[in-house]
């Protein structure tokens, strides 16, 4: 599996996204699920699955779907050549 569907997925397995709302627009507080709950949740499981540990400093700054490829893409995730 490619690393975006990875990313994708997580989204739609932690917030009950379905795959047509993802977006590059997607962010924090702009769907029900995505609250500050939702966001460690999902947070939790992007770590699992890309086998990562996001800084604490680094949690405030992935507040959007695109932000979080960005985030990823630093700690060594590779979005475009897989």
């Amino acid at each position: 599996m490619k690393n975006i569907e990875k990313y994708r997925n997580a989204f739609i397995n932690v917030l009950d996204v379905k795959e047509d709302d993802l977006s590059e627009d997607l962010a924090l507080g702009k769907v029900r699920e995505w609250d500050s709950i939702g966001h460690m949740a999902l947070i939790s499981e992007i770590e699992d699955v890309f086998d990562v540990s996001i800084d604490s400093e680094w949690i405030t700054e992935f507040n959007s779907y695109q932000s979080g490829i960005e985030l990823l893409e630093r700690l060594g995730v590779d979005f475009i050549n897989e």
